[in-house]
């Protein structure tokens, strides 16, 4: 008898190994599965944006990395209460200091950059079909800093609008890195705040955008959505805030991309290195000398 829907990891026609560069953008799963690449010693770049859920803003990040000079610092920069901050980035780039502010994320940029022009595979997260204009410059935006409501207009996307942008940066990415595999995930954390048949039609709209972009050449599709949605399908495996997946979701989906992604020989070494961080995180309780 059986009391879950498993689904078998997918196989795609290629592996990754030690030496290939990832590259991580998007929304929480991106951070989820940068950090557990990261901690196992890949090469890999993860969200220099900071987190990003909206299509949109995904689209702005990666074509500042493929031109950085395209990022128009007048356009997207604004000092609000006492601190400067980008509407193309996440809210931990914010700093008081303009000089401070600005230099971390040039810096940010320019190493970004230059990793995306040396990168193997590319993960690309949607988080929501939602997004905020602003409305003094309008200007989709990434965060919206809890600036006043009243400053922006809510926006969902179609279908069409998300596959058109993409269409054309993914020829973008492609020029600057021809062999390039381009991931597309679906983020299986539910925008409650949206409201629930809100979220609903968000992720469809970003299910169905990313079949239409899933060639299964270049560009592919891993079902971290489903394997939540789906598979785990249970309270057990999310927050105390019902919506993220807890320690164990997060587990059993850093299995899949290994299962998914990783050769045999790779599977070994992150298990020789996942027990050398065992050991060097622990730390031994010592009695009274």
């Amino acid at each position: 008898m059986q009391f879950r829907t498993n689904i078998p990891a997918p196989q795609f026609p290629f592996k990754i190994e030690y030496g290939n560069k990832i590259m991580l953008l998007g929304s929480c799963f991106s951070d989820n599965i940068g950090n557990y690449l990261y901690r196992h010693r890949f090469d890999v770049c993860s969200n220099p944006f900071g987190v990003l859920f909206n299509p949109v803003s995904i689209d702005h990040a990666v074509r500042m990395l493929s031109d950085p000079e395209s990022f128009d610092k007048d356009r997207y920069f604004l000092r609000t209460r006492d601190l400067w901050v980008s509407f193309a980035h996440h809210g931990k780039f914010s700093r008081e200091n303009f000089d401070s502010f600005e230099q971390n994320i040039d810096e940010q940029l320019e190493a970004a950059a230059q990793f995306l022009r040396e990168t193997d595979y590319l993960f690309i997260t949607f988080g929501t079909a939602f997004c905020y204009k602003y409305i003094p410059r309008d200007l989709i935006v990434a965060n919206c800093h809890k600036i006043p409501n009243h400053q922006f207009d809510r926006i969902r996307l179609d279908v069409k609008k998300i596959v058109s942008l993409w269409n054309n940066t993914i020829k973008l990415v492609k020029e600057l890195r021809p062999d390039i595999k381009i991931i597309f995930t679906v983020s299986p954390v539910r925008h409650a705040g949206d409201g629930m048949h809100e979220n609903t039609l968000s992720k469809s709209i970003l299910q169905l955008a990313v079949d239409k972009l899933v060639d299964n050449e270049t560009t592919f599709y891993f079902p971290a959505y489903e394997f939540l949605m789906d598979d785990l399908r249970d309270y057990r495996f999310y927050a105390k805030d019902l919506s993220h997946p807890n320690d164990l979701a997060i587990d059993y989906l850093e299995e899949k991309v290994s299962e998914t992604f990783f050769t045999p020989q790779t599977i070994e070494r992150v298990r020789a290195i996942s027990q050398e961080n065992r050991f060097f995180n622990h730390r031994p309780l010592r009695g009274k000398q």
